[in-house]
């Protein structure tokens, strides 16, 4: 990727560590790009193999993008940032994304 995607939040205790949050803060943010719910994703730690339910990663939201990580490893998961260029989705973090059916959809 370009440099145009935000450095994700550290975990390490510095200024961003005041904006921790659950995932379910991120919920909307990452809704617009996945065209759905993403509270209804178990996603799988591409660092310690742990899956969690979305709502369940640290979701950090106080700089240039929103990035979601590990509530075991603390590693990155996900982020998403809006740049004039565009949306930038980093899901490189994560090993899978299980989407679980809609109830009622067939």
């Amino acid at each position: 990727m370009t440099s145009d995607f935000p450095t994700p939040a550290a975990p390490d205790g510095g200024a961003e560590s005041a904006a921790v949050l659950d995932g379910n803060a991120a919920a909307g943010e990452f809704a617009g790009i996945l065209a759905g719910d993403p509270t209804n994703v178990s996603v799988r730690c591409g660092s310690c193999g742990v899956a969690q339910a979305f709502g369940q990663l640290q979701a950090y939201m106080g700089g240039p993008g929103t990035v979601l990580r590990c509530r075991e490893c603390a590693a990155m998961v996900a982020r998403v940032a809006r740049t004039p260029r565009g949306t930038w989705l980093d899901i490189s973090g994560s090993s899978s994304w299980l989407f679980s059916p809609t109830p009622g959809l067939a």
